[in-house]
Parts: structure tokens; C-alpha cells; sequence
């Protein structure tokens, strides 16, 4: 039997790319008017500049998942299903073979009508193995995107209500598994900043609830 893949990949991953570029071409004395217009364009252009300077945050994904207590319950949540799914089909796959090993230790006392049925019946039941195995593995990757939407949309919440007062203009999350940051200063890491939040707000929503007397 093929095993089931498991993996929660997420996902969590924002480029963004800001690029300006002014050119001036040489002039002549006889130009003056364009000089001057030139001139006031490149300061509103610095002006505006100014406008937009921005506070950059940058997120390592890798460590979140590493670090984020709920990925694990989500990582443990996965695999039970797995465990499952597979202790499964390790079962039926245990008798359906058992039956095959049956039959040809028989098919010599058996006639030609009773191995073609019997070798009919074996045809079906490794059929429905194949197709249970698929709708197990159908499943499986159902349960896991559901996990992985569920992981993304409690760090994007957080994040969102974080930045109401970090007050980030841009945040980017970079990961080993694909990157478009090339470089960065380590000053911009807030993931210990993301992951602790995180983790306290874990904490707060699965504290044991005091029983009211």
C-alpha cells in the first residue's frame, strides 16, 4: 500500500518590491524653463518620498511554526488523522492478503468455476482497497488545507491587531522553503515579537476554566 503524505505547508509568505527611478537629460542655457521644472518635480518627488518612508517588519515563517505552540496542535491533530486513516487501511490490507494466500493454497482442490469466482471476488475487494485508500488520501489532504487555512488565519488575525499599534507600514514574511528577500537587517526581526504574542494568547484561550461554586 502507497502511505499517505503528511505535511502542513504552510504557506505564509509576502513580497513586495518598491522601486523608483528619475532620469534628466542635459540641457542648454536656452532650456532654463525645463531646468526649473525638472528641479520642482525632483523635490515633490523627494518630498513625497519623505511621505511614504517606511517602518518594515520582517516575520522568519520557519521559526513561527517552530515556535507557535498552536502548530503543534495543529502538527498533532494531522498526524492522529493519519495514524488513523493508515491503521486502517493497514488492517484491511493484513486480511485482504490473507484471503489471497488462502485461495492458492485451495485453487488446486478447487474446479475451474470455483477459482474464476473466487478470483472475481479477490478482484473486487482489491478494488474497494484502491478506492478506500483514495478517499482516504482525498480526505486527508482536505483536512489538511482546512488545518493550514485555520493556522493562517490566526497569525494573520494577530498580526493585524498587532500592527494596530506597532504600526508596521510593511511587514514581510520570509521562508528557507521560497524567498524573495534577499537580504535584511536583523533589527527589522519581529518573529520573537509575533510568536510570544501568539503563545500568550494560546495561553489565555486554553487556560483551564474555573468552576463556578
Amino acid at each position: 500500500m502507497k502511505k499517505l503524505s503528511l505535511g502542513l505547508n504552510a504557506v505564509l509568505i509576502l513580497a513586495v518590491a518598491i522601486l523608483y527611478y528619475l532620469h534628466f537629460s542635459s540641457v542648454t542655457p536656452l532650456e532654463e524653463p525645463i531646468v526649473q521644472s525638472l528641479v520642482e518635480i525632483k523635490e515633490e518627488a523627494v518630498e513625497e518620498t519623505e511621505k511614504i518612508a517606511s517602518k518594515i517588519g520582517y516575520l522568519n515563517t520557519d521559526s513561527l511554526r517552530a515556535n507557535y505552540k498552536f502548530y503543534d496542535v495543529l502538527i498533532a491533530r494531522l498526524k492522529g488523522r493519519e495514524r488513523k486513516y493508515e491503521k486502517e487501511l493497514s488492517s484491511k490490507s493484513a486480511a485482504f492478503e490473507k484471503e489471497v494466500m488462502e485461495f492458492q493454497q485451495k485453487a488446486a482442490t478447487m474446479t475451474q468455476f470455483e477459482g474464476q469466482m473466487r478470483q472475481k471476488e479477490l478482484g473486487k475487494k482489491e478494488k474497494d482497497l484502491y478506492d478506500l485508500q483514495e478517499k482516504f488520501a482525498i480526505k486527508f489532504q482536505n483536512e489538511q488545507t482546512k488545518l493550514d487555512e485555520e493556522f493562517q488565519n490566526k497569525v494573520n488575525s494577530f498580526i493585524k491587531n498587532y500592527n494596530t499599534e506597532a504600526g508596521y507600514n510593511l511587514i514581510i514574511g520570509a521562508s528557507k522553503m521560497g524567498s524573495v528577500v534577499l537580504d535584511y537587517n536583523e533589527g527589522l526581526n519581529i518573529t520573537n515579537e509575533i510568536v510570544s504574542g501568539l503563545n500568550e494568547q494560546y495561553d489565555i484561550e486554553n487556560a483551564p476554566k474555573e468552576v463556578q461554586k
